[in-house]
């Protein structure tokens, strides 16, 4: 760990005898990068400087914030010398509801600082400023004592690594990776429809979904509910359930529909139907094949946590089980009647021994893991995802849906701590090694 100390004279960088004999340092200059920022500076010797302190140029504060309390690592290659990591997370899309008091609320993410030291702070979309390349924003200080100290604000280089929750607009998006590169964790935030027209070009990649199309038409509609029993139909950026129904044909070849809170209604073949279909084909529906996985007449899937480590390999750091009230067609929190953890939710709802819900579970988990792998192929670079998986009756694993930007109420509910905190962590982890340290 080394610290920093604005100090030196314009375009030069200090080291002690004994820091620069560590690294290796015998040039006369160095390109220093500190995140996305690089310059070129003299080297010198200053055996005043404490050993493990380097010294940087004053006017460097009139570009950025580099906070000299914080500990950093650096890497020598070449001529090349980098300080950080430099780690953004973009919580937030606009700055208006960023304070001290409200970063609190992201305290437990920095529980694990000390395994990635250097500059780590929060910040909006909107604070992204290309003409500048620099990001407003609130660093975390791991020696606060309270959220006034805790969370300080500052206007920071381009990072190495990104951390990305909440989208960022195609202007700054772009510039960013001009800038860094390909090191935006969830860079891409793909949609229901994207996800169904994928399936549609790749048979690969469609193996882990039930069978999707993007909404058309009635003929469509009829031939599919025809083929697989019951369909679903979903809004492409739909969130907690909102405009998901479930389709079927009664007797009288009517199709039934049932929304998230059991509400049923029929129409019958022609202008009602379409008029509703044309609606919902505005708003960019797919259509997807209904797949029966039940427990006691209530819906049942599964919630799997997939994250990248801090070696960028993909796990499955944890699951739960959602059993929805009788009757509803969705199981987010506030339709679902139970929660289990776990092996606990396998063997409770498929009845299995230990033996068996540890194969299940390693079925759910090499799924997931296999889908992740497709999605960092097709979309762009992911690493932080929960995946909602079901299982039929003959065993099979089926993907429903990958959520970017999701809540971790249920682990909240279950007091699993543990999981949460592996979850909140892991990401800066896999940030790090994003950023070449």
């Amino acid at each position: 760990m080394i610290k920093i100390l604005h100090k030196t004279e314009p375009n030069t960088i200090e080291f002690s005898m004994k820091l620069a004999e560590v690294y290796n340092i015998n040039s006369s200059k160095l390109i220093i990068r500190i995140g996305a920022w690089i310059r070129e500076m003299f080297v010198r010797i200053n055996d005043e400087l404490p050993e493990d302190t380097i010294g940087l140029p004053e006017e460097l504060k009139q570009s950025f914030t580099l906070p000299e309390e914080l500990s950093y690592e650096i890497v020598v290659k070449n001529r090349y010398l980098t300080i950080g990591p430099v780690i953004a997370f973009v919580a937030y899309r606009g700055k208006k509801n960023m304070s001290p008091k409200n970063l609190e609320l992201y305290k437990l993410r920095f529980a694990k600082y000390h395994k990635v030291n250097g500059l780590i702070f929060i910040c909006a979309a909107s604070g992204i400023n290309p003409s500048t390349k620099t990001i407003e924003g609130y660093y975390y200080n791991p020696n606060g004592i309270n959220s006034i100290t805790r969370w300080i604000y500052g206007v920071f280089p381009y990072p190495n690594a990104v951390y990305k929750k909440k989208p960022i607009d195609g202007y700054r998006y772009n510039d960013l990776i001009s800038s860094i590169g390909d090191r935006i964790i969830n860079s891409f935030f793909f949609l229901k429809a994207d996800i169904a027209k994928m399936t549609q070009r790749d048979k690969n990649f469609q193996k882990y979904f039930p069978y999707s199309e993007m909404l058309d038409t009635e003929e469509q509609l009829n031939r599919l509910i025809k083929h697989h029993h019951f369909v679903y139909i979903k809004p492409s950026n739909g969130r907690q359930g909102i405009g998901i129904y479930k389709v079927t044909l009664d007797e009288q070849e009517n199709y039934q529909f049932m929304d998230r809170r059991q509400k049923v209604f029929s129409l019958a073949k022609g202008e009602q139907l379409n008029k509703f279909l044309n609606k919902c084909k505005r708003k960019n529906y797919i259509i997807q094949q209904g797949i029966e996985s039940r427990a006691n007449n209530q819906q049942v899937d599964f919630r799997v946590y997939a994250q990248k480590n801090k070696k960028g390999k993909w796990v499955c750091q944890g699951m739960i089980g959602r059993l929805a009230k009788k009757g509803s067609v969705v199981t987010n929190l506030y339709f679902t009647e139970k929660l289990l953890p776990g092996l606990e939710s396998i063997k409770t709802i498929f009845n299995a021994d230990d033996a068996d819900a540890i194969k299940i579970q390693g079925e759910i988990y090499k799924q997931c893991i296999g889908v992740c792998e497709e999605l960092d192929k097709k979309f762009g670079k992911y690493g932080d995802v929960a995946i909602d998986v079901i299982v039929d009756a003959n065993q099979r694993v089926w993907i429903l849906e990958i959520n970017k930007d999701f809540g971790y109420q249920s682990l909240v509910k279950l007091k699993n701590r543990k999981l949460l905190r592996t979850l909140y962590t892991t990401p800066f982890e896999y940030a790090k090694k994003l950023a070449g340290f």
